[in-house]
């Protein structure tokens, strides 16, 4: 029975996305979607090009929300139904592939080359797998989830902030500000994870779910929200990419070292000097 729910939704997913991308890719004006022509944006540049991928993102954080909903609406109405995100991103990532290639290497002008079309398609996957993730925990364990969720939130200025260390070289800040603003998202997150150890003791989340909960909501909560109220009125843009990721591939790669090696060395700290509390929830 649960399957064929999982099937059901995963069916949902693949229509709600492919039609969000048929309008965003065939029907809505390039233009205000993509910033053409905005200082000087043009198609395939670096920004519109982060643009086109960062629409994954976007639509997996609108397809989350749904899917909490929807949810939370079943769970309130009927019984508990177990439901797996991992079968629904098994059914769905096939078809949403394909379809997302197809729409954007086919429909409207100008059209998308294979690797941009294939890297949109992977970021919504992975957004969706993040996100559906996410609320399934939520429906299971709302405290431990929430925890975990406020955990994270500690380490998403860090996350977001470290591109800022590619200012300088577009003489937009001056290197040893940009420096100093990594310096305290590091201490600051330090500091937010040690703190919140000692207020949850009883109920530490394990390293996994911290990073999980940073990850969904640096790069699919805050692009559909910004997507939803950080844009002009009538001027509804998908972000640039460079607005969460920095632009350099080795600059993005430590950025998520360092993550891992924080929540990593915090953990066991607290592990040493609380053994008491030693139950990842």
């Amino acid at each position: 029975m649960s399957k064929r729910k999982e099937i059901i939704i995963s069916v949902f997913t693949v229509v709600i996305s492919l039609g969000i991308y048929y309008y965003l890719f065939g029907c809505a004006d390039r233009k205000i979607v993509f910033l053409y022509e905005h200082l000087g944006f043009t198609p395939f540049d670096k920004t519109t090009t982060g643009r086109y991928w960062m629409t994954g993102l976007v639509v997996s954080g609108c397809l989350t929300t749904i899917y909490l909903l929807t949810r939370l609406i079943v769970r309130l109405k009927i019984k508990p139904v177990k439901i797996a995100w991992k079968s629904i991103v098994k059914f769905s990532v096939i078809p949403l592939t394909i379809g997302v290639v197809l729409i954007t290497m086919t429909l409207g002008e100008p059209k998308m080359p294979f690797l941009i079309a294939i890297s949109s398609a992977l970021a919504l996957a992975i957004g969706i797998a993040l996100g559906f993730s996410v609320v399934d925990d939520l429906v299971k364990d709302y405290k431990s989830t929430f925890i975990y969720l406020i955990f994270g939130s500690g380490l998403v200025p860090f996350l977001l902030f470290f591109r800022i260390l590619e200012l300088p070289q577009k003489g937009v800040l001056a290197m040893d500000i940009s420096v100093l603003v990594i310096v305290f998202s590091i201490l600051g997150g330090f500091f937010w994870l040690l703190i919140s150890y000692r207020i949850f003791k009883p109920n530490r989340p394990g390293r996994l779910n911290v990073i999980k909960g940073t990850l969904a909501i640096g790069y699919v909560g805050l692009p559909f929200l910004h997507y939803l109220i950080a844009t002009p009125k009538g001027i509804p843009y998908i972000t640039s990419a460079n607005n969460f990721f920095p632009d350099n591939m080795i600059l993005r790669v430590t950025n998520w070292s360092l993550l891992l090696l924080m929540v990593f060395l915090v953990d066991k700290l607290i592990k040493r000097k609380c053994p008491v509390a030693n139950k990842p929830t």
